[in-house]
């Protein structure tokens, strides 16, 4: 039986932009383990990963800004836009923030 993925229609909305930095998947609400990003994967271009499977990226070495999507560059070369319900909460960040332990709930 084929499961059926509920594509988020931010996701959708971010994929059709032109983009100058080469984006390996879309990261649905992503949210910090430092030094990682947890969040659910799109459209991943390496072939890895199904659409909607909770995934954990390597360290990420920086986040950069692209028509107001943060984008999280990984150690082992991956760069996966940062899509949010509402809003980028990386706004204005350069790397990712020591988030303390009980700080939020991981929820997906």
């Amino acid at each position: 039986m084929a499961t059926v993925i509920n594509w988020p229609p931010q996701v959708l909305a971010a994929a059709v932009m032109k983009l100058k930095t080469d984006i390996g998947a879309f990261l649905w609400m992503p949210e910090v383990e430092f030094p990682c990003l947890i969040g659910r994967v799109f459209m991943d271009r390496s072939g890895r990963f199904l659409d909607g499977r909770l995934i954990r990226t390597s360290r990420i070495v920086s986040l950069t800004e692209e028509h107001g999507y943060a984008i999280a560059n990984t150690f082992s070369g991956s760069h996966y836009l940062l899509v949010h319900p509402v809003g980028n909460p990386f706004s204005g960040q350069s790397r990712l923030r020591l988030v303390t332990a009980g700080a939020s709930a991981n929820v997906h």
